[in-house]
């Protein structure tokens, strides 16, 4: 006999009706690649996990008004994520702040660890000259490993659209990368 796999749809249900139970499955389904998706945006690791809180509380403070429109409960949290990394960009950018990141890498020695956060920054700094839909694509898809078909749901696109996203983007950041290079 297979185990029953609860569905969002269930488990936003029980959590509305006061099942902190509910909420729990709710956080350990999406917690890690809501952290993901907002760590690839801002780069610090204590901001991020500050953030993906915030997305967790607002969630439960707005549960009573969430309404269930055919979307997954991940197309909101993803929402609030984006929300939330925008006004954390905004404030910056109009604070001219460099964020100082948290390196914690895994490297073998400094000179490892200098060549793999130079290679990280480029990355962000590249993924930063994209457009905001090419990035959230390309983001969703390959640093939270989403299907097409889960990047069209949460982002309310069809999977053409996306497609085409991903490929304009990709274009885009190996010109950028080669241009790099050179």
């Amino acid at each position: 006999m297979q185990p029953t796999t609860t569905t969002d749809a269930e488990l936003v249900v029980r959590a509305k009706a006061g099942d902190h139970g509910a909420f729990a499955q709710i956080y350990e389904r999406y917690a890690s690649a809501i952290y993901r998706y907002i760590y690839f945006r801002v780069g610090e690791v204590e901001l991020a996990e500050d953030l993906q809180a915030e997305v967790f509380l607002r969630m439960f403070e707005g549960l009573d008004r969430y309404e269930d429109r055919g979307w997954p409960i991940s197309a909101w949290l993803y929402r609030i994520a984006h929300d939330r990394t925008v006004d954390i960009i905004r404030r910056r950018r109009k604070r001219h702040q460099v964020p100082l990141e948290n390196w914690e890498g895994s490297c073998e020695g400094p000179e490892q660890a200098v060549s793999a956060r130079l290679e990280h920054e480029e990355l962000r700094r590249t993924l930063a000259d994209l457009t905001d839909d090419q990035r959230e694509v390309i983001l969703l898809r390959f640093m939270s490993d989403m299907s097409v078909q889960e990047v069209a749901e949460r982002l309310g696109r069809t999977e053409g659209s996306v497609k085409a996203l991903q490929h304009r983007g990709i274009q885009s950041l190996a010109r950028r990368m080669q241009t790099n290079a050179a």
